[in-house]
């Protein structure tokens, strides 16, 4: 998890989904899904790859993290299909799911809050 209350994150804070190019986020889906494989994938808990998501969730970049979301449903499909073959795979199956049901949440946190702030009356 981030520490949203450090300055640099304090500073790096958007509340409102932000655009960004198709290059960066080309480039942010590829940093994603090597975070996911060298890291997260069969070796951890998901942790890099969920700070990963939360931080471009925090600095309004959700596309990167529903991008990555489609990544990791896809990789779970994927070991879903190998589980009878690879013994591993049970275990990733199992991280995998959790890094999707975590980021999901953090999504969804973050439309209620973008929402929220929607809603305040501007003077």
């Amino acid at each position: 998890m981030i520490k949203t209350d450090a300055v640099v994150m304090q500073a790096a804070f958007q509340s409102s989904e932000v655009t960004i190019s198709s290059e960066r986020r080309a480039s942010l889906a590829r940093k994603g899904q090597i975070l996911y494989g060298k890291y997260c994938g069969t070796h951890g808990e998901g942790i890099c790859s969920e700070s990963f998501a939360e931080y471009h969730i925090w600095r309004g970049e959700l596309v990167v993290a529903r991008d990555f979301l489609k990544f990791l449903k896809a990789q779970s499909e994927l070991l879903q299909g190998t589980v009878a073959l690879d013994s591993r795979a049970s275990e990733q199956l199992r991280i995998t799911d959790h890094l999707i049901e975590r980021i999901e949440n953090l999504l969804g946190e973050n439309i209620i809050q973008l929402e929220l702030a929607s809603e305040l009356p501007t003077r």
